[in-house]
């Protein structure tokens, strides 16, 4: 018997192994877009963790500010400002709350807060206290 030869049509692959033009353009398309995805994921995260800093410290200088004022001998009513470095700004606002006449005690409201820009948009953390003291007699 003898082997017969046959002739190689289209949809018939020869004997030579190896991918078509096509099958590589499709697999690098895949490819590029997994990349690109994992890219995305990456400088989300980073995003994520950049606000997540931000929040932090200005946590910590609202703390900071309000340990200072509730720390003050003799709290005046009044708005004072200031700056930490150049991307963080404050703002403390002291007020005397009204009380009972009778009350050996006055209530003071002090609230502080931070504000920095995130690109377009202000962000701003709040912190909020009370302080009472013995009212001075007169």
């Amino acid at each position: 018997m003898r082997a017969v030869k046959r002739a190689a049509g289209p949809g018939v692959r020869s004997g030579k192994g190896g991918f078509t033009l096509l099958e590589v353009v499709v697999a690098l398309v895949i490819f590029a877009v997994g990349v690109l995805a994992i890219i995305e994921l990456f400088s989300g995260s980073l995003r994520l963790s950049e606000g997540a800093r931000d929040v932090s410290a200005a946590q910590l200088y609202a703390s900071q500010r309000m340990e200072e004022a509730l720390l003050a001998p003799d709290p005046v009513p009044g708005v004072e400002s200031g700056a930490f470095g150049e991307k963080y700004r404050w703002e403390m606002r002291t007020t005397q709350e009204p009380t009972e006449e009778e009350s050996p005690y006055r209530e003071m409201r002090i609230q502080v807060i931070i504000r920095w820009d995130d690109g377009p948009q202000e962000r701003s953390v709040d912190l909020t206290a009370r302080r009472w003291e013995r009212r001075q007699s007169g």
